[in-house]
């Protein structure tokens, strides 16, 4: 059997793929090697993975955080541990990004979940991509992202009197409980970007809308418009955040001349369909 996973820092997508192509699904919290340490990485492999690990012969591992040799080896040697008979792959969650999205063509693959980036890929190697700088220097358009750049709105007291009461009354929270999360928990862009949930509630509103738009006329300044030739390669999406604000991703992605062909809310359902015709 193999063993697909699809990570990032706030779930990680599991499915195992059967000789006969059928599937079961599993989801465990994030294993971004940036954010998770040994003692939890192991706990979700020891207690939250409950799949039969002597059966598996192959472990095609995409996480987020996985874009150096020195993150990809720490996420390999845990997964040695627990499924050692198994051949281990890892690979970054943007090189999965692009396989679920076009396979074996080229174009230009995007993820924005709570994070952000970007490739150009060739059909079988990514090419060119804008180096990751995290939730802090980067992730232009992520949840993250647009997480901060509303929490500094509402803080500032720069949202509109409706949206700085509808918030209120969803969160309650005061400055020092975001600034003790944010600055002295674990996961502070997962944190951050668990706000995206009322922004995708009120994406209607003018205000909201606006906002959203900057953020993610912003990722495709830095992240796609940077590629030579752009506007000629297909262009797809992964992540929850293009899927349930597709509608304004496309208003952006209009005015700088392009279209998004595809976009997948999670690549799972892609690289499963590409691991079965690998296999065959």
């Amino acid at each position: 059997m193999i063993l697909i996973a699809d990570s990032g820092s706030t779930k990680t997508h599991w499915k195992l793929l059967k000789k006969d192509h059928t599937t079961e699904t599993y989801y465990t919290k994030g294993l971004n090697p940036h954010f998770t340490d040994e003692s939890a990485f192991s706990k979700v492999l020891t207690h939250d993975l409950n799949i039969p690990k002597e059966a598996v012969t192959a472990l095609y591992f995409y996480g987020s955080g996985c874009g150096t040799k020195k993150m990809v080896l720490f996420v390999k040697n845990h997964l040695k541990t627990f499924f050692a008979s198994s051949d281990i792959f890892v690979y970054s969650d943007l090189f999965g990004a692009a396989r679920a999205l076009l396979g074996n063509n080229s174009g230009i693959a995007c993820i924005l979940g709570t994070g952000s980036v970007s490739c150009v890929y060739n059909g079988s190697a990514i090419t060119a991509n804008v180096p990751s700088l995290g939730y802090i220097l980067g992730d232009e358009g992520g949840g993250a992202a647009l997480g901060k750049e509303l929490l500094r709105l509402y803080f500032y007291n720069k949202l509109p009197e409706h949206l700085h009461r509808d918030f209120t009354g969803n969160y309650g929270i005061t400055r020092e409980e975001v600034l003790e999360r944010v600055y002295h928990q674990s996961s502070p862009n997962a944190y951050l970007a668990t706000f995206s949930k009322f922004i995708r509630a009120h994406h209607s509103d003018p205000f909201i809308h606006d906002m959203v738009y900057r953020c993610f006329k912003e990722f495709f300044l830095n992240h796609v418009t940077v590629y030579p030739g752009y506007k000629k390669m297909p262009l797809v999406c992964t992540g929850s955040i293009s899927f349930n604000l597709k509608d304004i991703l496309s208003e952006v992605a209009e005015e700088f001349g392009t279209s998004i062909s595809k976009i997948l809310k999670e690549p799972m359902e892609g690289l499963v369909e590409f691991h079965k015709n690998l296999s065959e």
